[in-house]
């Protein structure tokens, strides 16, 4: 589902671009255990609120950080992550989806 050209941006951590790339991306996050998906708009936005604890993810709790996505073409064009400034998630307005 990724573009060719398609563009990462881990917030103040790196940048990446190209299929190549940012496919590691996903390879990293393969390993992870720490985190739960839930979908829904960040400030209006399209978004996935990502929930580190266990089981927080059923509950009222605050996500730990978000992952935006934008399509074009019929996949992945970027991805930026918020993992390394938890402190967007603080004060940002997130609906979940459903």
């Amino acid at each position: 589902m990724l573009l060719d050209d398609v563009k990462l941006d881990l917030v103040s951590r790196e940048r990446r671009a190209g299929r190549q790339n940012v496919s590691h991306y996903f390879t990293n996050y393969g390993k992870a255990r720490d985190w739960h998906l839930v979908p829904g708009w960040l400030d209006g936005r399209e978004a996935l609120a990502v929930f580190r604890e266990p089981g927080a993810h059923l509950s009222a709790a605050r996500p730990g950080y978000f992952i935006t996505l934008t399509f074009a073409r019929g996949g992945v064009a970027g991805i930026r992550d918020f993992r390394y400034v938890p402190y967007v998630a603080r004060d940002a307005e997130f609906v979940r989806a459903g």
